[in-house]
């Protein structure tokens, strides 16, 4: 008997490089991480997930980030995350996580212990996570403390530095931290940054021109100006789509949402999650609906994989055995 398309989408081996630790907690976690630091729940438990608007989402996940006090529980995070993405079929994730949204522990034990996380996690056999370090509304001096800590501590899962956040900052921030970022360029750092969302294709402008971006995440606002997007497919710019998450945002209708004129023009195009957990959108229901909604079968989602390995920050011999495995599964499917 053939698999189903669910046990296929399942079985084959994914990529996910946009998506936010802070958006990963299960609300047991939060609960426990609460009652640890003797802190009374935002609201009841039932509700305490629901968000009315950006500006609540963004409260309640600098709320829940407050939680972590210690090493140690950052450590404990990391695994987790590592443990969901087996559940998804993930073998390979980018993980971006942002320092000022963790109001109550030191960020250089922050990163120590969601690296020793992951590291214990592969070693438990579980997916291969590596790590972004994002900026926005940082200061200046914050920044520089942030990138020259990446820099001093070298970490095979520490790829690079990202730029997320509230992108009606981005004409600030983009000229303070752009010496910032090249230096974290010049030490052999690669950059991804949010754009194209709440801004327009100015913002991703912006990010090319002034950050130099490798990588857009989100970038959907691109489709508004079509010499953007021809400078992007040129460029083999990966845009790092979160269909669901920019839906639940109110940017686009499922119906108006441009992923599948992006995906049909040949746009470097991958899907993610952005904040699986708080948005209830694991990354295997995540395809499943953009699946239903452009008819898309396994090969348009085995396309997106391959976009995905082209657009990692890993080495070129990791990105041959995210290859392999695709080829493996590929193999698999011609049996049936």
């Amino acid at each position: 008997m053939n698999p189903s398309f669910e046990e296929l989408l399942k079985d084959m081996p994914k990529l996910e490089l946009h998506i936010h630790l802070e958006g990963t907690f299960d609300l047991d976690t939060i609960c426990m991480l609460a009652a640890k630091a003797n802190e009374p729940l935002l609201r009841p438990k039932e509700s305490l997930l629901q968000f009315d608007g950006l500006t609540d989402f963004l409260n309640l996940l600098d709320w829940i980030c407050a939680l972590v006090r210690e090493k140690e529980d950052a450590k404990a995070l990391a695994f987790r995350y590592a443990q969901y993405a087996r559940t998804q079929g993930v073998c390979y994730s980018e993980v971006i996580i942002n320092p000022s949204h963790w109001k109550n522990i030191d960020f250089s034990q922050l990163l120590c212990g969601v690296l020793e996380g992951f590291d214990e996690a592969e070693n438990a056999g579980l997916p291969d996570c590596r790590l972004l370090v994002s900026l926005r509304e940082q200061d200046s001096e914050s920044a520089v403390q942030v990138v020259d800590w990446v820099i001093k501590h070298p970490h095979h899962r520490l790829l690079g530095m990202s730029v997320d956040g509230n992108e009606a900052l981005s004409v600030d921030s983009n000229l303070r931290f752009a010496p910032i970022l090249q230096h974290a360029k010049d030490n052999g750092l690669h950059l991804t940054v949010h754009a194209g969302e709440s801004s327009g294709p100015e913002g991703v402008r912006g990010a090319l021109d002034v950050l130099h971006a490798e990588r857009i995440d989100h970038g959907v606002r691109s489709v508004e100006d079509p010499e953007l997007l021809q400078r992007l497919k040129d460029a083999h710019i990966a845009l790092n789509v979160c269909f669901s998450s920019n839906v639940i945002g109110g940017l686009y209708s499922p119906q108006t949402h441009p992923l599948g004129k992006l995906f049909s023009d040949g746009q470097l195009v991958t899907v993610s999650t952005d904040d699986p957990m708080l948005l209830d959108l694991p990354l295997l229901k995540e395809l499943q609906i953009v699946t239903e909604q452009y008819g898309w079968g396994i090969n348009e989602v085995l396309q997106l994989q391959k976009n995905a390995v082209a657009a990692a920050f890993c080495t070129q011999e990791e990105k041959e055995k995210l290859y392999a495995y695709i080829d493996v599964f590929q193999k698999k499917l011609s049996a049936f």
